[in-house]
Formats: C-alpha cells, structure tokens, sequence
C-alpha cells in the first residue's frame, strides 16, 4: 500500500512537472501562416514604436494590457523616441506554445542560444516573439513581445527590451569568444569579452536567464585576479629612455568590431611630433613583447597621454595599427 501510494506521489510530482514545459514549436517549425499573422502584428508594432501610435497599440495590446499602456511601454518606447532604434528588426527567436494550465509559470529551453525563457501564461495558446534591433551596427537590442491568443484574436499582453550583445554575438557567443581567448593565452581579451557577455546576460529583464551566468562571474573574478598579478599597472617601461608609463589595457569599439587600445604616458612634448612617433615605434614593441594580447586583430590602438600644466592627464596622440 506504501508503495502504491508513493509512485501515485511520484507521479502527480511529474504531471505537475509537466505543467511548466508547455507544448512548444520553434522558428521554422511554426506554421508558416501563423508566422505571418505575427509578422503583421511585428511589424505595426515596430512602427507604432517609431511615431508613438497610441492607437496602434490599444488595437495590439490585451484589453489588460491596454489599462497599463504607459507603464507596459515605458522601457521599451524611451529608444525609438530619441532615435537610436528605427523599424528595421529581425526574428532572433519565437515559439509558439500550447499550456495545459493558465495563470502559470511556463518554461521554454532554448538549445540554439543556451538560455531558459519563463513566463506567466494567461491563456492556452502563446507566442512569443524575441525581435533584435541594432543600433549603429554595434549595439543589439532584444525587444520581447508575447501574444496571447484571446477570443480568437493574438493580442499582445507583455512586452520588454533590453541588451542582446554586440556585433550580432549575443552573451552567448560573447562568453564563448572570452573562452577562446583565454583558450589562446589572450587572457586580457578575454576578460574583456567575459565583461561585454556579463552586460547582456538580461536581454528580456527576468524573463530570460542564461544557463552559464554564474560561469562569467566567476571567470571574470579569475581572470581579472590573474591579470592584475601579472601585469599590475601603472607600469614604467624603463627599458626605454623617455621612461613612459603604461597607464591602461582595455578596448575600443568601432563599427566593425572590438579592438585592444593601450594607453601610456609619455613624458616628450606633444607638439614634438617627430619625437612622439619615434616614442612609439620602441613603445609598441616593447608592449608587444611584455603584455600577451591578440596584436593580429584588424585594429590595434595605441594612445599617448601627456600631464598639462595643472598635472592632469590630456590626450596626445593616438596611433592605429592595421592589419
């Protein structure tokens, strides 16, 4: 009898387990005419976003949805307003799912980008739409919007947004790029890719929640500790007759990527421009040769402060190399 009323415990565990793992298609295994109906929807939104159609929305939103219509788009509008986004977007992902409960916490895995999406589903049938937007080709952002589908009709009844990642790599492939580095010995690049992954780890606020999150805090706690042992800075590069100090080890971003810059002291005038850049031909060897960085990527900036008459820091001049 114990025995029969444990497996009957054990199986309302699992059917309860159940609950929370809707019945879920992906991407391209979502009905081509329901894609199409969200499209639509996607695309009005993404122009209601652009000119503040406040008309637009009430036709789009839940009647919930719509009581709270600021509030709803207050973190998700403030881009499109100052021009930063436009119209143009992309699917990142969507899923289509069917719930056995409503009101409930539903979660979805996503194998592509190692991430787990949850949310409160209010009715039987979801789809959730996650949008990527690019500012200036650096910068993506994740606009999260679920339908619900209500009397027959999709509407929406939440939407977010937040950092993605860069360069089209979302925390994902940031962190995986970070692991390379390091893999290579390029602990500096490294961290700093762990560091831009850690910045996007809440594309969609809590709704998202990434699989190896508590990875990049520890990895970046590690490499950060190795790094400061082994290249403790400012630095005095006494090999060099001007004496100039190493100040700084980090990166830049242009619109093709990231990129290490150095920066240093140097203690020759900066309207001796001859002086200057010969400085720099012994400078950028000798970092080459003491601080363990990927100088084979396409840019590689170096930047030369000076002290000014009142003993702070004023840039001088910045060099670029380029493969």
């Amino acid at each position: 009898m114990k025995k029969a009323l444990f497996a009957l415990f054990l199986l309302a565990i699992a059917l309860q387990s159940c609950d929370t793992k809707p019945e879920t298609v992906s991407n391209n295994d979502i009905d081509p005419k329901l894609r199409e109906v969200i499209k639509a929807k996607n695309d009005s939104l993404f122009e209601a976003l652009s000119n503040s159609s406040t008309k637009v929305f009430s036709v789009l939103g839940s009647d919930r949805f719509n009581e709270n219509l600021t509030a709803n788009l207050s973190d998700v509008i403030w881009p499109f307003r100052k021009g930063m986004l436009e119209t143009d977007h992309e699917v990142y992902e969507e899923f289509y799912s069917k719930h056995t409960k409503v009101n409930h916490e539903a979660t979805i895995l996503s194998a592509q980008h190692n991430y787990k999406l949850q949310f409160v589903n209010q009715n039987y049938e979801t789809y959730v739409s996650l949008l990527k937007s690019t500012y200036r080709e650096v910068t993506d952002y994740l606009v999260t919007v679920i339908y619900e589908k209500i009397d027959n009709k999709w509407k929406i009844t939440h939407i977010t947004m937040g950092t993605l990642g860069s360069y089209d790599k979302d925390a994902n492939d940031l962190f995986n790029d970070a692991k390379k580095f390091h893999d290579n010995g390029y602990d500096i690049d490294a961290l700093h890719h762990a560091s831009m992954a850690k910045g996007s780890l809440e594309p969609a606020k809590n709704l998202i929640k990434y699989n190896f999150a508590k990875d990049i805090d520890d990895f970046g706690e590690k490499l950060s500790n190795e790094i400061n042992r082994t290249y403790p800075l400012p630095d005095t590069l006494f090999q060099i007759q001007s004496k100039p100090v190493v100040l700084d080890l980090k990166v830049v971003q242009n619109a093709e990527g990231v990129f290490p810059l150095i920066s240093y002291e140097s203690q020759i005038p900066p309207n001796d421009e001859t002086s200057l850049n010969n400085e720099f031909e012994v400078v950028k060897k000798e970092i080459q040769k003491k601080y363990k960085i990927d100088y084979s990527q396409k840019f590689v900036y170096y930047r030369a402060y000076n002290k000014n008459a009142q003993g702070l820091l004023s840039e001088s001049k910045t060099f670029t190399e380029t493969k």
